[in-house]
């Protein structure tokens, strides 16, 4: 019993023993599996990472490649860049227009062509307002036109096309600041492009030229243009008429132009300043000079020459409505003058051109004076009338102009002139009311000659079968015009009278043939007051008006 109680003391912790030994065992074979376990998935993590850790040392690289590309790239585009920049540079530098970008404020941006500010005489011109300088420059009305322009160029619905075509600084003058003094003109002209972002348009690129010597080659061009039209609307009116009566046109002309000349005077303005008659006196004279020429234009037909003076008399009989005159008001007078003076030196180059063609062609030139005069005279009639649709005939004693007209042909002529185109113009009726009043539809005027009313004296009458004088007419024109007093019945012989005072006229609008007054101005200044002669006139209602004249042999 002792002995199964030793071997139980024995055997019961050897048991204990190898139970806890065996469940360590298990425990350690159990960590042992699980570290193994672990340890397989740490190497197989290992691998992965090393997989990784080697993909992304391939990216590394390739990203170190990539990068290096990249700079490569960059370094190529910034010298590229740079380069472009310094051939813009110079471009800029060297450009002979302005160029630069504004905004929709009108602002200019930093970067600009070294002319446009040259071109502008503006220092400093980043940052600026381009609206601001043109402001300056322009008138109201010009700067109005340039906004509006301004704003439909940054309206993106509005096609570019079509608001350039409308652009009104093209060729814009403009007025700089002279240090010396004064103001330098200049023609700018501007153009545009839009530069649109999104559909808007944000800036606008803007080319600025200074086309002063092109604006002014254009203008000598126009000018050399229209001397040519001018010689040869000179040609044109002259080659028809014979070269003795152009002569004699032309020493006409240079009389009246001396007379026009020394009306013109600026001392005499100086004397007359501040008396107002006195300078309508001054122009009346320089009225019935051009109103002359008129007329001889109209007798040898140069219709350059008389729709030159018809011009010339209109700028005059506009002094003459005017209330109050002054030296000044002249100046328009001097210039038309001053253009009058060089067609007559383009007649007399032409002149001389066809003399010798003249000569050349073995071509007649010498005409009686009193028979040239008297063709002259019919050709005046028959043309007038045709250019007012009428229809007169003119026939002529030439004996008893050759009488009448002796020694003083230049008088005759400018007195008949105007006596002929007045009958046309004024007494002549249109055909259908000729012909309803019994008459033939062409009306007839007549030159004969007049019993002498006294010894040595000559007599000579120009008579229409027109309507005569309207008396009537005349005394209410001549009321109106201050000539008579309005209510007291004036004699007719005093109202026809009338007919002869400066400015008087019964047309209401004046043409080519009449309205301007002065007609029979110069047959009354030229005809009784400087020749001594006289002037009756005889007139009957619907039947005729007779002129006569009375001349010392």
């Amino acid at each position: 019993m002792i002995g199964l109680a030793v071997a139980s003391a024995v055997l019961i912790p050897s048991f204990y023993l190898i139970t806890r030994l065996s469940q360590q065992r298990e425990n350690i074979e159990h960590q042992l599996s699980e570290l193994t376990q672990w340890y397989s998935q740490l190497q197989e993590y290992m691998a992965s990472a090393n997989q990784e850790t080697a993909r992304l040392n391939q990216v590394v690289l390739e990203g170190e490649a990539a990068i290096s590309t990249l700079e490569q790239t960059y370094g190529e585009q910034l010298a590229a860049l740079a380069f472009a920049k310094e051939e813009t540079d110079r471009i800029m530098e060297t450009v002979q227009e302005g160029l630069f970008l504004i905004d929709q404020d009108g602002v200019i941006g930093n970067y600009h062509s070294l002319e446009a500010p040259l071109i502008l005489r503006q220092k400093e011109l980043a940052g600026s307002s381009l609206y601001s300088i043109l402001k300056m420059h322009l008138s109201q009305k010009m700067y109005g036109a340039a906004q509006d322009f301004f704003q439909l160029l940054f309206n993106a619905s509005r096609k570019e096309r079509t608001v350039l075509s409308v652009n009104p600084l093209t060729d814009l003058e403009v007025n700089f600041p002279n240090p010396e003094g004064g103001f330098i003109t200049r023609y700018l002209g501007f153009s545009f492009r839009r530069i649109v972002v999104n559909g808007k348009v944000e800036r606008l690129f803007v080319a600025l030229r200074d086309v002063t010597k092109q604006v002014e080659l254009e203008a000598q061009l126009r000018e050399a243009e229209k001397t040519k039209e001018r010689e040869m609307q000179v040609l044109l009116s002259i080659v028809h008429v014979p070269h003795d009566e152009l002569e004699t046109f032309v020493k006409l002309a240079e009389q009246e132009l001396e007379t026009i000349n020394s009306t013109l005077r600026a001392e005499d303005f100086v004397a007359a300043a501040g008396r107002g008659d006195a300078l309508r006196e001054r122009l009346e004279a320089v009225f019935r000079s051009v109103h002359n020429l008129n007329g001889n234009a109209a007798l040898l037909n140069l219709t350059y020459f008389q729709r030159a003076t018809h011009v010339f008399e209109a700028k005059i009989k506009d002094l003459l409505s005017r209330k109050a005159l002054g030296g000044d008001d002249f100046l328009s007078v001097v210039i038309a003058q001053a253009g009058l003076r060089s067609d007559l030196t383009d007649l007399q180059n032409l002149r001389s051109k066809l003399g010798k063609l003249n000569e050349a062609s073995n071509a007649p030139q010498q005409h009686a004076p009193v028979s040239a005069l008297a063709e002259q005279l019919r050709k005046l009639v028959k043309n007038s009338a045709a250019e007012m649709d009428k229809s007169a005939i003119l026939t002529v004693d030439e004996y008893a102009l050759h009488a009448f007209s002796h020694g003083r042909t230049d008088l005759v002529r400018d007195v008949l002139v105007q006596l002929a185109r007045n009958a046309v113009a004024h007494g002549v009726e249109m055909p259908d009311i000729r012909q309803a009043a019994g008459k033939s539809s062409t009306a007839q005027l007549s030159i004969y000659p007049l019993p002498s009313p006294a010894p040595g004296v000559l007599g000579l009458a120009i008579r229409d079968d027109g309507r005569g004088l309207d008396i009537e007419l005349i005394r209410e024109r001549a009321e109106l015009a201050g000539l008579l007093k309005p209510g007291v019945k004036a004699a007719n012989e005093q109202v026809i009278q009338c007919i002869f005072e400066s400015g008087f006229s019964t047309t209401e609008t004046a043409d080519l043939h009449s309205g301007r007054g002065v007609g029979m101005d110069i047959v009354k200044s030229r005809f009784v007051k400087l020749a001594g002669g006289s002037i009756e006139v005889n007139t009957e209602n619907g039947q005729f008006c007779e002129f006569r004249l009375f001349m010392p042999s």
